[in-house]
Protein backbone atom coordinates (compact mmCIF):
# COMPACT_ATOMS: atom_id res chain seq x y z
CA UNK A 1 0.00 0.00 0.00
CA UNK A 2 2.88 2.35 0.80
CA UNK A 3 4.55 1.74 -2.60
CA UNK A 4 1.27 2.48 -4.43
CA UNK A 5 0.95 5.78 -2.52
CA UNK A 6 4.55 6.76 -3.36
CA UNK A 7 4.09 5.90 -7.08
CA UNK A 8 0.90 7.99 -7.20
CA UNK A 9 2.63 10.89 -5.50
CA UNK A 10 5.61 10.73 -7.87
CA UNK A 11 3.28 10.52 -10.90
CA UNK A 12 1.24 13.50 -9.72
CA UNK A 13 4.41 15.54 -9.04
CA UNK A 14 5.84 14.65 -12.47
CA UNK A 15 2.63 15.56 -14.29
CA UNK A 16 2.33 18.76 -12.22
CA UNK A 17 5.90 19.80 -13.01
CA UNK A 18 5.37 19.15 -16.74
CA UNK A 19 2.18 21.24 -16.74
CA UNK A 20 3.90 24.03 -14.82
CA UNK A 21 6.81 24.13 -17.25
CA UNK A 22 4.45 24.06 -20.24
CA UNK A 23 2.43 26.91 -18.76
CA UNK A 24 5.55 28.98 -18.21
CA UNK A 25 6.97 28.55 -21.70
CA UNK A 26 4.01 28.61 -24.07
CA UNK A 27 3.11 32.28 -24.34
CA UNK A 28 2.21 32.40 -28.03
CA UNK A 29 4.46 35.34 -28.95
CA UNK A 30 7.90 35.40 -30.48
CA UNK A 31 9.54 37.37 -27.66
CA UNK A 32 8.61 34.91 -24.89
CA UNK A 33 6.06 37.23 -23.25
CA UNK A 34 2.45 36.25 -22.55
CA UNK A 35 -0.11 37.27 -25.17
CA UNK A 36 -1.75 39.78 -22.82
CA UNK A 37 1.52 41.02 -21.30
CA UNK A 38 1.02 44.07 -19.11
CA UNK A 39 -2.77 44.33 -19.42
CA UNK A 40 -3.35 44.08 -15.66
CA UNK A 41 -0.76 46.81 -15.01
CA UNK A 42 -2.26 49.08 -17.69
CA UNK A 43 -5.76 48.62 -16.21
CA UNK A 44 -4.40 49.42 -12.74
CA UNK A 45 -2.72 52.62 -13.99
CA UNK A 46 -5.94 53.66 -15.72
CA UNK A 47 -7.91 53.23 -12.52
CA UNK A 48 -5.38 55.26 -10.52
CA UNK A 49 -4.36 58.06 -12.90
CA UNK A 50 -7.05 58.58 -15.55
CA UNK A 51 -8.55 62.05 -15.60
CA UNK A 52 -11.48 63.53 -17.52
CA UNK A 53 -9.50 63.87 -20.73
CA UNK A 54 -7.67 61.25 -22.79
CA UNK A 55 -4.88 58.78 -22.19
CA UNK A 56 -3.04 55.88 -23.69
CA UNK A 57 0.00 53.67 -23.54
CA UNK A 58 1.33 50.24 -24.30
CA UNK A 59 4.32 48.00 -24.85
CA UNK A 60 7.49 49.46 -26.37
CA UNK A 61 8.58 47.31 -29.32
CA UNK A 62 11.81 47.38 -31.30
CA UNK A 63 11.67 50.29 -33.73
CA UNK A 64 11.70 49.22 -37.41
CA UNK A 65 13.71 52.32 -38.32
CA UNK A 66 16.18 52.06 -35.42
CA UNK A 67 16.81 48.58 -34.01
CA UNK A 68 18.82 50.13 -31.14
CA UNK A 69 15.65 51.33 -29.41
CA UNK A 70 12.11 50.27 -28.55
CA UNK A 71 9.19 52.57 -29.27
CA UNK A 72 5.46 53.04 -28.80
CA UNK A 73 3.27 55.83 -30.14
CA UNK A 74 -0.26 56.81 -29.24
CA UNK A 75 -2.26 59.45 -31.10
CA UNK A 76 -5.14 60.96 -29.16
CA UNK A 77 -7.73 62.72 -31.29
CA UNK A 78 -9.24 64.97 -28.71
CA UNK A 79 -10.12 68.64 -28.77
CA UNK A 80 -7.71 70.15 -26.30
CA UNK A 81 -6.60 73.74 -26.03
CA UNK A 82 -4.77 75.37 -23.18
CA UNK A 83 -2.77 74.16 -20.21
CA UNK A 84 -2.80 70.50 -19.20
CA UNK A 85 -0.55 68.04 -17.41
CA UNK A 86 0.41 64.63 -18.73
CA UNK A 87 0.85 62.05 -15.99
CA UNK A 88 3.23 59.36 -17.24
CA UNK A 89 4.44 56.07 -15.75
CA UNK A 90 6.50 53.14 -16.98
CA UNK A 91 7.67 49.73 -15.83
CA UNK A 92 10.05 46.88 -16.65
CA UNK A 93 12.99 49.12 -17.59
CA UNK A 94 14.90 52.01 -15.98
CA UNK A 95 13.84 55.01 -18.05
CA UNK A 96 11.44 55.82 -20.88
CA UNK A 97 11.61 59.11 -22.78
CA UNK A 98 8.20 60.60 -23.60
CA UNK A 99 7.81 63.28 -26.27
CA UNK A 100 4.44 65.03 -26.74
CA UNK A 101 3.55 66.74 -30.03
CA UNK A 102 0.37 68.53 -31.01
CA UNK A 103 -1.23 67.39 -34.25
CA UNK A 104 -3.61 68.48 -36.96
CA UNK A 105 -5.47 66.16 -39.29
CA UNK A 106 -5.79 66.44 -43.04
CA UNK A 107 -8.12 64.58 -45.35
CA UNK A 108 -6.74 63.18 -48.58
CA UNK A 109 -7.86 60.51 -51.05
CA UNK A 110 -6.50 57.78 -48.73
CA UNK A 111 -8.29 58.98 -45.60
CA UNK A 112 -7.22 61.03 -42.61
CA UNK A 113 -3.54 61.64 -41.90
CA UNK A 114 -1.97 63.16 -38.81
CA UNK A 115 0.52 65.97 -39.18
CA UNK A 116 2.84 66.63 -36.24
CA UNK A 117 3.02 70.33 -35.53
CA UNK A 118 5.28 71.11 -32.57
CA UNK A 119 6.90 69.54 -29.54
CA UNK A 120 4.83 70.75 -26.57
CA UNK A 121 6.41 68.65 -23.82
CA UNK A 122 8.94 65.94 -23.06
CA UNK A 123 10.54 64.22 -20.11
CA UNK A 124 12.47 61.16 -19.03
CA UNK A 125 10.17 58.96 -16.98
CA UNK A 126 11.98 57.02 -14.25
CA UNK A 127 10.08 53.77 -14.00
CA UNK A 128 8.36 53.17 -10.71
CA UNK A 129 7.46 56.85 -10.22
CA UNK A 130 4.81 59.06 -11.80
CA UNK A 131 6.11 61.99 -13.83
CA UNK A 132 4.01 65.13 -14.37
CA UNK A 133 4.74 66.90 -17.66
CA UNK A 134 3.12 70.32 -18.18
CA UNK A 135 1.92 70.98 -21.74
CA UNK A 136 0.25 73.90 -23.49
CA UNK A 137 -1.89 72.79 -26.43
CA UNK A 138 -2.39 75.55 -29.03
CA UNK A 139 -5.94 76.32 -30.23
CA UNK A 140 -7.03 74.69 -33.45
CA UNK A 141 -5.20 71.39 -32.91
CA UNK A 142 -6.90 68.04 -33.40
CA UNK A 143 -5.10 66.19 -30.62
CA UNK A 144 -1.68 65.11 -29.46
CA UNK A 145 0.77 62.29 -30.13
CA UNK A 146 2.69 60.61 -27.31
CA UNK A 147 5.93 58.97 -28.44
CA UNK A 148 7.70 56.76 -25.88
CA UNK A 149 11.22 55.45 -26.53
CA UNK A 150 13.85 53.50 -24.60
CA UNK A 151 17.24 51.95 -25.32
CA UNK A 152 16.02 48.76 -23.62
CA UNK A 153 15.20 46.45 -26.54
CA UNK A 154 13.92 43.54 -24.41
CA UNK A 155 10.36 44.55 -25.41
CA UNK A 156 9.29 44.25 -21.76
CA UNK A 157 8.98 48.02 -21.17
CA UNK A 158 5.48 49.45 -20.77
CA UNK A 159 4.30 53.05 -20.49
CA UNK A 160 0.99 54.70 -19.76
CA UNK A 161 0.09 58.39 -19.86
CA UNK A 162 -2.98 60.45 -19.03
CA UNK A 163 -3.99 64.04 -19.77
CA UNK A 164 -5.38 65.81 -16.72
CA UNK A 165 -6.35 69.34 -15.82
CA UNK A 166 -3.29 71.43 -14.99
CA UNK A 167 -2.43 71.10 -11.33
CA UNK A 168 -5.07 68.45 -10.55
CA UNK A 169 -4.36 66.10 -7.71
CA UNK A 170 -4.63 62.97 -9.87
Amino acid sequence: MLNTYRRSTVAIQTIGAALLLTGCTSHGSGNGLPKDYGQDWLRQMSSQLAGDDAGGGGQLLIDEENSEQARAEVTLQTQLAGPYDVLAVCRSTKTVHLAIHDITTTQDKYGVSFDTDSLIGEANIHCGATTRIPIEVPKGRDGITLTATTNDTSERALFDAFIVTRGSDQ
